[in-house]
């Protein structure tokens, strides 16, 4: 009798630490978007998906947390695990300029130190959009106007008002009102026509948001001129990481079924947009879930149609950042990196 109560207690205990050892495996993956109609977002949801399918054993969270520094700092705290930067704006906070100029004493060791890169992604643009009887039709028409900056505590807002500066309508001399606000509600004061003159959509086409206002009210993208974004390259500090996108009416017609009215291409700017991390997330772990994500990128790509540009060819040029060893050790294993 004794006997069989040792071996009873022994089987017990090797079934718990079994059961130990199996919950020990799964691993949750915090990934922080900007918002929920976002490409970035779309991504995450993609993402956590194959991840579910292919490797039960790490879950990722999809969250949606507002502006790319607000990415940052959750990516420095570890609120998430996964959050996302523009390049050039970590250039900035190793540099210690622009937005990180108030902490330029500490800004590399506080944000550009800590953090390294998984890939990049270059799906998204700011889109300007105003209604069709705003009576806006071109950027200088927003001299004088409540112009929207995108979603507080985002580095959106600095390039905006830095291509709208090479333009030569400059916020500091009067020349508008800069408003940041969440992009949802840019869109809402559009619709009931109270106070701003425009909302800044960040992301591919189509985009929800435009979309479903473009069923309440028509709709207009406003364009940047070429030649302002092709100065912005050549002589602002974040010209170099500063890409021009064309977006044909064809495409804006077929996205928004004839209900965002452009009859005239539209040029926007966009920038490398890096998936970030904290250099000490687990090596392992990275790799499994950078390998997962590019074995089954079709996959991911499903999920929306804004993230049919992203590609690994494009994925690792400008990064501003050093990429994390377990996603340097998948690309080097894929002779993407010699």
């Amino acid at each position: 009798m004794f006997k069989k109560t040792i071996i009873l207690v022994l089987v017990m205990v090797f079934a718990f630490s079994m059961v130990v050892l199996t919950e020990a495996k799964t691993v949750e993956v915090r990934f922080c978007g900007t918002i929920t109609t976002a490409a970035n977002y779309m991504l995450g949801v993609g993402w956590s998906n194959v991840l579910r399918e292919y490797y039960p054993d790490i879950t990722m969270k999809v969250l949606a947390g507002g502006g790319t520094t607000k990415l940052l700092r959750g990516v420095i705290n570890k609120s998430w695990e996964i959050g996302f930067m523009g390049s050039p704006h970590l250039m900035c906070a190793k540099e210690g300029i622009l937005l990180f100029e108030k902490e330029k004493e500490h800004s590399k060791e506080r944000y550009y130190d800590p953090t390294r890169a998984l890939f990049a992604i270059a799906t998204e643009w700011q889109n300007f959009v105003v209604r069709d009887d705003s009576g806006i039709y071109s950027i200088d028409d927003l001299k004088g106007a409540q112009v929207h900056l995108g979603n507080p505590g985002g580095f959106g807002g600095i390039m905006t008002k830095a291509v709208l500066k090479t333009r030569g309508i400059d916020i500091d001399k009067g020349d508008y009102k800069g408003i940041y606000i969440p992009t949802s509600q840019a869109i809402d004061q559009l619709r009931d026509k109270t106070g701003l003159a425009d909302a800044i959509v960040w992301g591919g086409i189509p985009q929800p948001l435009i979309s479903e206002l473009s069923y309440k009210v028509p709709l207009r993208l406003l364009s940047m001129p070429k030649e302002t974004l092709e100065k912005f390259q050549k002589e602002h500090v974040l010209g170099p990481y500063t890409d021009i996108v064309t977006v044909t009416p064809e495409e804006i017609k077929e996205a928004y079924e004839g209900k965002v009215l452009n009859t005239e291409p539209c040029y926007f700017w966009t920038i490398p947009m890096m998936l970030i991390v904290h250099k000490d997330m687990d090596e392992e772990v990275v790799y499994n879930i950078v390998k997962t994500f590019w074995e089954h990128l079709d996959e991911v790509k499903t999920v929306s149609k804004q993230l049919e540009g992203v590609s690994l060819d494009k994925a690792l040029t400008r990064l501003s950042i050093p990429l994390h060893p377990g996603a340097l050790k998948y690309y080097k294993e894929i002779r993407a990196i010699k």
